[in-house]
């Protein structure tokens, strides 16, 4: 009886682990974003550390959370990424959960109650023209599709919108409806679209667009000059060259508002290639514009303060952020690319009224301030760097912005000064090795551009190495020596991705090698399989179109792969960053390198932070969960927990502890800096070995499958 009751047990427990094992396989993957993780930057915990950065923020207010406050969301154009912050007691607190709410939206995203229900309405891009989703929240936020293309009612042409531009959405003429402001095709005349809801309803709750004039204001747009008088279009003789515009508009912003309190719209408009915001002062009436003078150092003249300066392509948006119920400017740029990165922000708090503003100049580096940001691009990855079993976070950029016009590539290091259970991430240094001064581009003899790193022990000496892929789709091997990492290897193994390269370290065939696996611009994988030693590696082989991989290919020729592979309960699962933003995640790894990997869509749908994205994934708190830092084009970070729970199922995912070599023939390696117990279980379920010890001698065992338990996490490996 007592044979067979342990013979039951034994099965038992082997079911049991297999259960466990098995478990990740049918659940879904589940995070919950969260904002706690405190970010220190001398001595200071930033407030808006996650809100994954800005480069080029469009400024919008509306009501959030229905409580009758006006609320803030910015829209940035580097990676169509929109970000909600609550105003709580006149501070603007970072607010995610808003998000899921908007729809789908790119390039400029403006917001106006066009139906007069004193609820702001969404205006934004769509080809070539412009989309309305009208607010139709009751309870809780939500939009609905007014008008996929806004067309001139006239004509029926949409209204036409260039991508790069800023339109203007305000009561031109001053009945009560919106109307719209928007440079041609070649971006030489502000063409003036009236909204004749009024006329045609006695309400504003339609869009009914018609062209009013093809120049209003009769003044004509250079490169960042003005011809003014163009009464019907036709301009004065152009003396000076420079105001010709070649071919079709680049690029310019609009803002209507009334500047001199004379009951007209004023013009503030932002050129694409030039720092300076212009005022045009209209001297007609809201009915038929002219204007009559340009100040190209706005506000500075008009208001006694320091002019707009932003870098590359200002552009100003009217919105009240002090809360005293004016009105205030505010100016970014409208360049998603080579944008300041830490001051472009600029606010001026309005001290007149908000039909007769008096600008005072406030910050260059509102919310920036206290926001985790690392220029443009954002690569972040895990690495116990002074070995106290708490995870430290490293991350590297495309590049922070530089007045000369190329980026300064750095890899940052954070500190985890907090707990196992409540990690908290201190900033040791933006330039981890000194990495931005060393001529990793040996063609150019300059520094690399886009610094995407891994960390992995390459050289068998039980220390982790660091490998860095650049721009180029090079990949540089920089050395561990116990206290510092050295260039050891610019060009590794001359590996060329092409452009674009994302590297990571880890052993893929479990033959005890660390090998490469690399992302790239195009989209796919290459699978580096290690074919030397533990000491002295071999990445000749390449696996190209690895698992038959290329994301967003339906979307866009060019995906930006991120790829980051971790091991749940002893099996793989590739996560990918792209540049649409979407992570996917790819199954059916062990026992199929070099097959059609399975794509699996169960990563649940708000794990998503803009574009040209990049994961990095491990257990940061100690709860036996996979967690999830997401980098983006922005610059910035956000963090998703592991979570449990779900609409659909209940799933746990547990992580796993790293054994080397695995298989394994005399002696498997775990890492155990606590010196806790480390059980290993036969198949039968029997306790054959427990030990404190790191290396541990398993060439006595019988040849099979094992399980390792440490503390409440558990592994396998397999003996040879």
């Amino acid at each position: 009886m007592q044979s067979n009751f342990l013979m039951m047990k034994k099965i038992f427990f082997t079911i049991l682990l297999l259960t466990f094992f098995c478990k990740f396989s049918f659940s879904q993957i589940n995070f919950t974003r969260d904002t706690t993780p405190n970010i220190i930057v001398n001595s200071d915990a930033l407030k808006s550390a996650w809100n994954g950065g800005i480069n080029s923020a469009q400024f919008s207010e509306i009501d959030l959370n229905l409580d009758g406050i006006k609320d803030l969301i910015t829209f940035d154009r580097s990676g169509n990424k929109l970000t909600p912050y609550l105003n709580i007691n006149g501070k603007y607190v970072f607010s995610p959960q808003f998000r899921k709410h908007f729809p789908e939206l790119k390039n400029w995203v403006i917001l106006e109650d066009y139906n007069c229900d004193g609820k702001n309405d969404i205006f934004t891009y769509s080809t070539a023209g412009i989309a309305v989703y009208q607010n139709t929240s009751v309870n809780s936020l939500s939009f609905t599709l007014a008008s996929p293309l806004l067309l001139n009612s006239v004509s029926g042409i949409n209204i036409y919108v260039s991508p790069m531009d800023l339109p203007a959405f305000t009561d031109v003429d001053y009945d009560g409806d919106i109307d719209i402001l928007t440079f041609d095709s070649f971006g030489w005349f502000v063409n003036y679209f009236k909204n004749t809801s009024i006329e045609n309803y006695g309400n504003c709750d339609s869009l009914i667009y018609e062209s009013t004039t093809g120049c209003w204001g009769n003044f004509y747009e250079g490169l960042n000059t003005y011809i003014l008088d163009c009464y019907n279009c036709q301009c004065p003789p152009i003396t000076n060259g420079s105001s010709s515009k070649k071919g079709v508009h680049a690029g310019s912003s609009l803002l209507a508002i009334d500047v001199d309190g004379d009951n007209d719209k004023d013009l503030i408009l932002g050129d694409v290639s030039y720092n300076n915001l212009n005022l045009l002062i209209n001297g007609g009436d809201n009915q038929n514009a002219h204007i009559i003078s340009v100040d190209t150092a706005f506000p500075q003249n008009y208001s006694n303060t320091i002019p707009a300066d932003i870098h590359i392509f200002p552009s100003a948006f009217y919105l009240d952020l002090t809360s005293d119920g004016i009105q205030d400017l505010v100016i970014t740029t409208n360049m998603q690319n080579n944008s300041e990165n830490f001051e472009s922000c600029w606010i001026y708090e309005n001290d007149g009224t908000s039909t007769n503003p008096d600008f005072n100049f406030i910050q260059k580096d509102f919310i920036q301030y206290e926001s985790l940001d690392f220029g443009e691009g954002s690569y972040p990855t895990f690495y116990d760097y002074n070995g106290d079993s708490l995870i430290d976070l490293f991350v590297g950029n495309y590049g922070y912005h530089d007045p000369t016009g190329t980026p300064i590539s750095k890899i940052a290091q954070y500190q985890n000064t907090g707990t196992l259970q409540n990690p908290e991430f201190t900033l040791i240094t933006d330039d981890f090795a000194g990495i931005s001064n060393i001529n990793l581009n040996t063609v150019l003899n300059s520094p690399a551009l886009n610094l995407c790193p891994t960390f992995g022990d390459l050289n068998g000496d039980g220390k982790k190495d660091l490998i860095v892929g650049d721009s180029d789709g090079k990949i540089h091997l920089f050395t561990n020596n116990g206290s510092s990492f050295n260039i050891s290897t610019p060009n590794l193994a001359n590996i060329d991705m092409g452009y674009f390269a994302s590297p990571q370290i880890i052993d893929i065939n479990r033959d005890g090698l660390n090998d490469l696996i690399i992302g790239e611009k195009g989209g796919t994988i290459s699978y580096f399989e290690n074919k030397g030693t533990q000491t002295n590696p071999d990445f000749s082989t390449e696996y190209t179109n690895w698992g038959g991989i290329d994301v967003d290919s339906i979307y866009i020729s060019n995906g930006f792969s991120t790829p980051n592979i971790i091991d749940i309960n002893g099996t793989y699962h590739l996560f990918i960053g792209s540049y649409s933003g979407k992570t996917y995640l790819y199954s059916n790894i062990d026992g199929n390198l070099y097959g059609i990997f399975t794509e699996l869509n169960t990563i649940n749908n708000n794990v998503w932070e803009g574009g040209k994205s990049s994961a990095a994934l491990t257990d940061i708190n100690d709860d036996n969960l996979v967690d999830i830092i997401i980098g983006n084009q922005c610059g910035g970070l956000a963090y998703f927990k592991g979570d449990t729970t779900t609409n659909t199922s209940t799933s746990e995912i547990y992580t796993t502890f790293q054994i080397y070599p695995n298989p394994a023939t005399h002696i498997i390696y775990i890492g155990n800096k606590n010196k806790e117990t480390i059980n290993i279980y036969n198949p039968l379920g029997d306790l054959i070995i427990s030990t404190k010890e790191e290396n541990i001698d398993v060439k006595n065992l019988p040849s099979g499958i094992y399980f390792v338990k440490v503390s409440n996490k558990i592994s396998q490996f397999i003996k040879q």
